[in-house]
This record gives structure tokens, sequence and C-alpha cells, in this order.
């Protein structure tokens, strides 16, 4: 299904969390399995979408994917929040999956996509990534916390 088709109808609002998008020319792969239960129809499967964004760091664009589980009940009554709305011949599958979407997409992407020390980040970052790098250290430590982190030590030390 193309991703324009999951914009709600209402809103015409895009499929995006902050700067973080689904862009609209793109598939949203839907495989679900439906069964009927009382008084309802269970839908369980999987929704896969593309997702564009730029670097939290150095604004460069990144791409990646969601992949997420649903399981839900369609009623004719349904609870609010809790079930989608079964129509006396159908059921509208758009709504879920445009949420089941929304709620996996990243609030904002961090991997830089540099190999080398990216040239947009702060030159204290690029030092520590240089450093990290050289050193194998997993994780950066950004100076930026370093007071709070000096903090984190006196507090250690008064307990």
């Amino acid at each position: 299904m193309p991703a324009s088709a999951l914009l709600d109808p209402e809103s015409r609002d895009a499929l995006s969390i902050a700067d973080v998008e689904v862009p609209l020319d793109s598939d949203v792969e839907v495989a679900l399995a439906l069964e009927l239960i009382g008084g309802g129809l269970s839908v369980a499967g999987e929704v896969t979408a593309a997702w564009t964004g730029p670097c939290a760091r150095c604004w460069l664009p990144l791409d990646g994917e969601v992949r997420t589980a649903v399981r839900e009940v369609f009623t004719a009554e349904p609870r609010e929040g809790e079930q989608y709305r079964l129509g006396p011949e159908y059921a509208d599958l758009t709504p879920m999956v445009r949420e089941a979407v929304l709620l996996e997409l990243p609030i904002e992407a961090i991997r830089c996509p540099h190999s080398e020390p990216c040239p947009n980040l702060p030159a204290e970052l690029a030092e520590a990534s240089e450093e990290a790098s050289e050193g194998g250290l997993a994780e950066l430590a950004d100076p930026r916390w370093e007071a709070l982190e000096a903090l984190r030590g006196r507090t250690d030390e008064t307990s």
C-alpha cells in the first residue's frame, strides 16, 4: 500500500514524528491474518515502512526501516483507545496501520552516516569520536555532560 494512503483524511497530517517521516511515495508493507472472533474481528501480523530524517548531530540525511507487530480487535462498538470500528461490510485497516507506523518511528535519528568523524560535529565531539575509535571505546562521552558527571561524583561521595 502506498504511504500516501495512510494520511489522516480529516487532517491530512504527514506520516511524521518531529523531523523523521515516511515518504509519501514509498510503500508500506502490510502482512496480516484476519480471524473472526465472538462479536468482532482479530487482526494480527506485521507492518513495515521506510523512513527518512536528518542525523540529530550533523543534519545529513538518514534512512531506516520500522518493522512492528500488530495485534488488534475490531468490533461494531469499539471501546475508545482499545479497539477499532468494524463496519457492517468491511474493516478499515488504515487507522491501525497508520498508528502502528507512527508509534514505531524514531523520535530522532542519531547515527551519523559518516565513517570518518562528522564534519558538522562540534570540535570537542569530533576529537572524542576519534579518541573513542582509536581506543576501541563503545560509547562516546559528550563533553557537554562533564559538569553533570562531576556533580554525580560529589553526590556519590557524600552518601
